[in-house]
């Protein structure tokens, strides 16, 4: 028999479910008996049913020694990793211990500027010193891709005593790192490698994907299950190779970040969503890569403008669709496929799109996506696009670092008199969830030139204590 066809503690949940236990344990809704009826009929009563605590006969995330701990198990066999640690608080809880596990306060680690959002909580925590560098940029695209081993090898050399790379591979616009070089370079250096691999956790199950970091022999990996497979939203995994990383702080700090009161539910999309792969990946990945292929020729007979395989990037991942419509912006299309054609992609920027492609499309789904862009294509915009390239300017100074910064007092300011002034803020375009300004920067006037034209396209900002960035938070003078 194949042990990948187990999923032990999706069983236990089921076992308890179907055991007709009088329940006296939280959560109040007593499996749904209790729960408002409005609610019961949007999730179903299976759902309610099956969310408990962690009584008898369910195993623990933070101790596992029966159910949990073989799924544990499991899921490491099935990724290649040494160790593997289920999480309900998401890849921003994976990233933050990542950081909070591996490194002191003072220790240098080399940090892509185009890192995700969550990383900056996991240097605050963790108070070690990040030094940014930047990814290749494409112009055409207007995006940064994912880290070259030039560009780290540059950044290496310039700071001979950091202790940890951090990673961002895939990025959100499917561009992958070439891991085993990277890894390779770190280990020269004897440097630990940490790798945001949220959008990878298909990657070990399709040959035609990118290389998994896991493969690589980085020492700890972040997948988001619920974000191109099928683990329920908050669903990831923490993977860990070697022992690099001291195991018994690794485990106190997810205590820390994580609750005590894990979702069963969470925790059994995870097992159920590593045995699907495990046993059906292939098929499955044949299907999605399948339907993005038929995507992107379709986008392309309609004039979209489909960007796969960029100059410069080592791999990517054809399993998304990444298109432009020329003559409108990504934030309108975005927006009038939801309005108009009841279609939501993943998301857009003042340019590009990112649709998904995943074990839950059909090729009715690519069909209704191309009808409705084809739609979209022969008509007029509603806001002409300004015709400029986005980019972020250079990096920013940073005068302080970013706990002083975050514990500042502070007053605000207009955006456009923040110029020289010490953020408090983290100024962060979402999606893709990269920020542009940090705790203790001070913003250049084309910093804040750059930021005032993506607020003008429709950009949303998230980190600010002024959503609508109007003002942004600086250290009081």
């Amino acid at each position: 028999m194949d042990p990948q066809s187990a999923a032990p503690y999706f069983d236990s949940l089921v076992s308890y479910v179907e055991a007709g236990v009088l329940s006296f344990h939280m959560p109040g809704h007593q499996q749904g008996a209790g729960a408002p009826g409005e609610f019961v009929d949007l999730i179903g009563q299976g759902a309610l049913r099956a969310d408990i605590t962690q009584v008898q006969g369910m195993d623990d995330i933070h101790r596992p020694f029966d159910g949990c701990l073989r799924a544990h198990q499991l899921a490491a066999q099935a990724y290649g990793s040494e160790r593997c640690y289920f999480l309900v608080n998401g890849s921003t809880c994976g990233n933050q211990a990542m950081l909070l596990a591996s490194l002191d306060p003072g220790e240098v680690v080399l940090v892509p500027r185009n890192a995700h959002s969550s990383t900056v909580g996991g240097l605050l925590l963790s108070e070690a010193r990040p030094v940014y560098y930047q990814p290749p940029f494409d112009a055409e695209m207007g995006v940064f891709h994912v880290a070259s081993p030039d560009s780290v090898l540059a950044v290496m050399e310039r700071n001979p005593g950091a202790r940890a790379l951090f990673l961002t591979s895939p990025s959100y616009y499917g561009a992958a790192a070439d891991v085993d070089a990277l890894v390779a370079l770190a280990r020269q250096r004897d440097m630990l490698v940490l790798v945001d691999e949220a959008w990878g956790a298909h990657l070990a199950f399709h040959p035609r994907l990118p290389r998994s970091a896991v493969w690589a022999g980085a020492d700890l990996v972040v997948q988001s299950s619920h974000k191109l497979v099928c683990g329920l939203s908050q669903a990831a995994m923490l993977h860990a190779n070697g022992q690099r990383v001291d195991r018994a702080r690794l485990e106190s700090v997810l205590r820390l970040l994580q609750t005590t009161s894990p979702s069963c539910l969470l925790v059994a999309s995870l097992d159920t969503a590593r045995r699907q792969l495990a046993q059906e990946g292939r098929a499955l990945l044949d299907q999605v890569l399948g339907l993005a292929d038929q995507a992107r020729a379709g986008l392309e007979a309609v004039g979209a403008t489909v960007w796969a395989r960029r100059p410069g990037v080592h791999d990517w991942d054809d399993s998304r669709l990444v298109f432009r419509l020329p003559g409108f912006s990504g934030y309108e299309v975005e927006r009038r496929l939801r309005r108009e054609h009841n279609i939501q992609l993943e998301m857009s920027d003042s340019h590009n799109l990112v649709a998904l492609i995943t074990p839950g499309h059909t090729r009715q789904s690519i069909d209704r996506l191309l009808t409705a862009v084809s739609r979209l294509a022969g008509q007029a915009p509603e806001k002409l696009p300004d015709g400029r390239r986005p980019h972020l300017p250079e990096l920013p100074e940073s005068r302080l670092s970013l706990k002083q910064a975050f514990l500042a007092r502070w007053e605000s300011v207009p955006l456009s008199k923040a110029a020289g002034r010490i953020c408090v803020d983290t100024v962060c375009p979402y999606p893709p969830g990269i920020p542009w300004l940090l705790p203790g920067e001070v913003p250049s006037p084309a910093l804040i030139e750059e930021l005032q034209a993506e607020l003008a396209a429709g950009v949303t900002i998230q980190g600010a204590y002024d959503p609508q960035l109007e003002t942004v938070r600086v250290v009081k003078e």
